[in-house]
């Protein structure tokens, strides 16, 4: 995927944007640059269509991942008035309403399960399922379990979400496959009923607050926090494209900046995460700073499963915080982002440490043992690894597989020192593509 660098404020905006994020300026679509890629999982969107659905499918999934990237991934409706008076000026975007915001929001979630996984589904649509969000005719498809089933009927499942059922266009059964238009979908029990809305039929209540239950601790996110790391209010940000000094057959050697997902200090919805997993450890007691940092990475060590998926993929595929606690799941890439996120709640300095294909915590070793060998110096300091990666893994204590490999420490960052990469063997900060 690419981005379009903004000439007036320099932000990277994404593909398809037609006015910068930050200033509001038109952006010149003829000069993409390489970027960080966030792919979407197609399976739910391919509805088993008749000839013509691959290309068709396609041309759905490419309009997704457009509007799902403007504004950090918020799928977003935005009108443009334009005074007659002033002609020839830069168009304006009108405010959205709460309601919209928060429609556009979950209807985000909804439509990249592969990031947030399956609970947001389950908690603001019910029984419902979320089938396909049509870019082009600002229409939405879901599906639904015969009612006799869950004893419930099509106007009841849909009550929380759809304003006007009279707005609601039924699928057509055509011998065991539901028609609607140019989709379909096989008939079954999960699937019995299909049918599509306008994409302004739609509201969620925006009060809701989701939750995601873990061993310890429940991460919550409201409506609010949810829309603002969308629009990505709520992480460090910067420029992804990191340029190492070193070449490769001629070319520079590129490589994305995990620093820029890491959420900001007093988040509310990591701290309140942060807060409930260290309840039980007081602080300013001896011993305090290592259990809660120890605690954090026990957290993401344990209960975050290793996604084998995201290893095997040929592009960085980066996850804000949330995003990772929603779907439970992560690689080494947002498991450190992760990490990260918490330990800025607990206001504990740590860096990022870059290694071949892989990507570390390490924090200063204040009471920590270093029995393992596992840390650097780094400004006059010890850092002692925290990795995140190794189930129960003991900061100082443990060792690891491949550790040889894991201490070709390469690169430091500072996440809270936004774009800011140095180059361990030489001491230089890295320059951004």
């Amino acid at each position: 995927m690419t981005h379009l660098k903004c000439s007036q404020c320099g932000l990277n905006n994404w593909q398809g944007a037609e006015v910068c994020e930050r200033c509001g300026a038109s952006l010149n679509h003829h000069q993409p640059e390489p970027v960080m890629t966030r792919p979407d999982v197609p399976a739910f969107l391919t509805l088993g269509g008749e000839a013509p659905a691959r290309s068709r499918t396609w041309k759905v999934i490419l309009a997704v991942v457009i509007v799902l990237a403007v504004g950090g991934g918020a799928w977003a409706i935005y009108k443009r008035s334009v005074s007659s008076a002033a002609a020839g000026k830069r168009r304006q975007l009108v405010e959205r309403t709460a309601d919209e915001r928060t429609r556009d929001a979950v209807l985000s979630c909804l439509a990249q399960p592969g990031f947030v996984g399956t609970k947001v589904s389950e908690q603001v649509l019910g029984a419902v399922h979320f089938e396909l969000l049509q870019v082009s005719d600002k229409e939405v498809y879901f599906s639904a379990p015969a009612p006799e089933k869950i004893g419930q009927t099509v106007e009841s499942l849909v009550a929380r979400f759809i304003i006007d059922p009279k707005r609601i266009v039924m699928a057509q059964d055509d011998a065991g496959r539901l028609r609607l238009g140019k989709y379909s979908l096989l008939r079954s029990d999960e699937k019995n009923v299909f049918f599509k809305t306008p994409v302004d039929n739609i509201k969620f209540d925006g009060g809701t607050v989701l939750k995601f239950p873990f061993k310890e601790a429940t991460y919550t996110l409201d409506m609010h926090e949810l829309e603002d790391f969308l629009m990505n209010k709520s992480i460090f940000g910067g420029r992804m494209n990191a340029r190492m000094e070193q070449t490769r057959d001629g070319r520079p050697v590129i490589f994305a900046n995990h620093g820029a997902l890491v959420a900001n200090p007093q988040e509310p919805s990591l701290r309140r995460f942060v807060d409930e997993l260290t309840r039980d450890i007081q602080p300013n007691t001896e011993g305090a700073r290592e259990a809660r940092v120890q605690r954090v990475l026990d957290f993401v060590s344990r209960e975050i499963k290793y996604d084998l998926r995201e290893t095997t993929y040929n592009f960085e595929l980066l996850k804000r915080p949330n995003e990772v606690l929603m779907s439970a799941e992560s690689d080494c890439s947002n498991k450190a982002i992760l990490l990260g996120s918490l330990l800025e709640q607990l206001g504990e300095d740590y860096l990022f440490v870059y290694t071949p294909d892989h990507i570390t915590v390490a924090v200063k070793q204040g009471g920590f043992p270093a029995s393992n060998g596992l840390f650097l110096g780094w400004q006059g300091e010890v850092w002692l690894i925290a990795e995140g990666t190794a189930p129960g893994f003991r900061i100082g204590v443990d060792h690891l597989q491949e550790e040889s490999r894991l201490k070709q420490f390469q690169h430091v960052q500072r996440p809270r020192d936004r774009d800011v990469i140095f180059d361990l063997a030489t001491g230089k900060q890295l320059s951004f593509q």
